[in-house]
């Protein structure tokens, strides 16, 4: 079964379409209510939604429900596990919406990365790009995996292909000012790091980056 999440134009298509056709889209409607209660719930309450979210799977709630139960897992800090169910149900064949793909994978990325695992952070963003390589935060998730491995020239990449996306993210700066000063090119991480401090003048990672840019050319390393 197909669940409709997100619905546009739903009044004019409902008034023009026959009885049974309302009645799917009156259900649909249902679910994606449904859906978006039980993600609300993970903020103020994830054991009772991820509780939630196991009974609506039981009732073939299909993969909302699944979403729902590994985002609650997350959040009871099971990381691991919750990521790994995440990247599950994004490649899941049931899961058709390209948009929900692309949100599945990149949670997963934020899920490794929080419990210290960068390379499956960043492997689950690179799946995210493959549905969608103009969107800059996820060039940004992937860079961030990059960075944390140590990989410089992959970090410059990834959040220069961020910033040809959207040249406001100041972290996207960030993080190339930290990669090209970890690969020597200091004015081109001062020219980066006055960019993010231009676009966020209380940017602390911009700052740290600033001491460590004039260290290094004091020091001449």
């Amino acid at each position: 079964m197909r669940y409709v999440v997100l619905l546009s134009g739903m009044a004019g298509l409902a008034a023009s379409l026959a009885a049974p056709a309302a009645a799917q889209i009156d259900y649909a409607a249902e679910e994606r209510a449904r859906y978006e209660a039980c993600l609300d719930r993970i903020v103020t309450d994830p054991e009772n939604a991820y509780e939630d979210a196991l009974a609506w799977r039981y009732e073939a709630g299909g993969w909302p429900a699944r979403h729902c139960e590994a985002r609650a897992l997350v959040a009871l800090g099971e990381t691991e596990e919750g990521a790994a169910r995440l990247e599950a149900i994004a490649s899941a064949p049931d899961t058709t919406e390209q948009w929900a793909k692309v949100l599945m994978f990149a949670e997963a990325g934020d899920a490794w990365r929080a419990a210290g695992m960068p390379a499956e952070s960043r492997r689950a963003y690179t799946e995210a790009l493959e549905y969608n390589n103009e969107s800059a935060p996820l060039w940004v998730g992937r860079a961030r995996g990059a960075l944390d491995q140590e990989m410089w020239a992959a970090a410059e990449a990834d959040a220069s292909a961020a910033i040809r996306q959207d040249n406001t993210l100041g972290e996207a700066y960030t993080i190339r000012a930290t990669a090209r000063l970890e690969l020597g090119d200091l004015d081109g991480a001062q020219r980066d790091m006055e960019m993010a401090r231009q676009i966020d003048p209380a940017d602390i990672d911009a700052l740290l980056i600033r001491g460590r840019i004039n260290e290094a050319r004091r020091t001449g390393g």
